[in-house]
This record gives structure tokens, sequence and C-alpha cells, in this order.
């Protein structure tokens, strides 16, 4: 089978990052408090929002000395670096489709007492042994496999007895009449601007229904589309979206995270 495409606006991020204008973190942010929405938002308040977030993750996860932690599509490393600053004696596996973003990763400093090892792969077909991992992490990347059902049940493959999965994801509902575009000129927007995403239109139900299928239970279910809002400041930041009648891919992930159709939730499991 062959490998999905990758999304085109890795190749702005790379080189933002190489240039040092961008940080490790490739996902929307999280504020504890929304800022002012009348003042525009600047570069390293989104910056440090996105580090947020990475550590809203790691914290519904404990990670103990000894564990075997997996990061499924780690992109550029800002999950796998937070974990190695703030663990010792953990094993840590950074799991990417893209080359490029694991070379980017291998400059970061394993835990003390630990290892880090990068690993190329595809999220829906896992290169390892059942039962090998204490926790998997996956943050706002799972929209982008070809099946959340198929990468659920991976995960529940690899995660060993009273192992955790936490993840992020974006969740898109229909909106019919009520979007200013009709869904295919959304659909391609979306595809084409931050594509793959084979599974646009999903339910949190459906997700879980998907995890319970594969063994695992339902821990926390945390909604952050209120908290994660404010990224488009800097993502998307024409505020009148719906007034362009060939919109790219912020202007409708804007539009319908603003108007209640678009839900960014935090989700852990555990393996029975």
């Amino acid at each position: 089978m062959s490998r999905p495409a990758l999304p085109a606006y890795l190749d702005g991020l790379i080189a933002a990052y190489r240039a040092g204008q961008a940080s490790r973190d490739l996902h929307l942010g999280y504020w504890d408090q929304p800022p002012d929405l009348g003042v525009p938002s600047a570069p390293v308040e989104f910056a440090q929002a996105q580090a947020r977030l990475t550590e809203q993750v790691i914290e519904i996860v404990t990670t103990q000395p000894g564990q075997r932690v997996l990061d499924v599509a780690c992109g550029l490393g800002g999950t796998l670096s937070a974990l190695a600053e703030r663990h010792t004696d953990t094993m840590l596996v950074g799991l990417n489709i893209d080359r490029r973003q694991l070379e980017i990763c291998r400059d970061i400093a394993p835990p003390p007492s630990g290892s880090l090892a990068l690993v190329e792969g595809d999220a829906c077909a896992l290169p390892f042994a059942a039962r090998s991992f204490d926790q998997i992490l996956c943050v706002e990347a799972m929209f982008h496999f070809r099946s959340r059902q198929i990468f659920l049940g991976e995960a529940a493959r690899l995660l060993r007895s009273g192992g955790l999965l936490a993840l992020s994801d974006i969740l898109l509902r229909r909106p019919g009449t009520a979007a200013p575009w009709d869904e295919a000129t959304m659909a391609a927007a979306l595809r084409r601007d931050y594509g793959p995403w084979p599974e646009l239109w999903i339910e949190a139900d459906e997700l879980k229904q998907y995890a319970t299928d594969a063994g695992l239970l339902v821990t926390a279910d945390e909604d952050w589309t209120a908290q994660t809002l404010p990224s488009y400041d800097i993502t998307a930041p024409d505020d009148r979206p719906e007034l362009r009648r060939d919109p790219d891919a912020g202007n409708v992930m804007r539009w319908l995270h603003a108007h209640g159709w678009l839900a960014y939730r935090m989700l852990a499991f555990q393996r029975d």
C-alpha cells in the first residue's frame, strides 16, 4: 500500500522552523483565558500558547521512570522535547511518516538516563510489537490519518495492560445551509490546503465508539474548542471569512470553529 500524501503546508512550517521563525510545535495554541480578540496576537504569544497545549496533553498522562512512551506523528518534536526535559529514565520513541521532520527531531537530547529513538512509519500500520508501550500520545494529527478507527486499533494493540493513549483531534460537523459556502467548496479547500484529511465529518461519539470497539476505556474527554479559538489570529487572520467566495482552508476552519461546527477535543483512553 502506498503511503499517504504529506500536507502541503508542512513545507512552509519546516522552512520557518529552520529559519528560526517558528517553534517545534505544529498545532493550535491553548489559552487559559481568551485574549482580547480586538487586539491582534503576536507570534510569540501563539508559540507560548502552542507550548501550553503540549503541556496540557502531557499532564493527562503521568509518565513514570522506566516507561516506554510513543509519540505518533511527532512533528518537529515539540512533545518529545517537552517529555525529555521533564522525565528521567524514560524511553521515548517518535514516529513520523515524513523523514524531514524526523531529521529535525534528531537534535533533541534524550531524557537523563533514558533514550530517544526516531522511527519512520505509518500511524495506521505501526511498526512495533504488541504490548510494547506504556503510553502513546498523538497531538492534533489523527485527522490526517487514512482511518481514525485503524489507528485506534493499532494504538490498542501496542499498549500494555493499563497503558494510556492521550490525543487531541479536530472534529468537524456538517453545517449544512448555515455555512456561507456549500459542503463541496469547504471540503475542497480543507483537503487542498490542510489535507490529507480523509474523514472530514465525524462526531466525538463515533470516535469514542471506535476506541471502545478496540478495547480502550475512555478516561478523559475535555472540550478545548474555546481555548484554541484565538489561534486563528495567527493562522487565519481574516476575521470576516464568510465574505470570501473562494475560501482557503484557514477561512473555513476559522468560520467552523467560531460558529460551533468545529470541536477541538482532548481524549484519553486506557487499555484493559
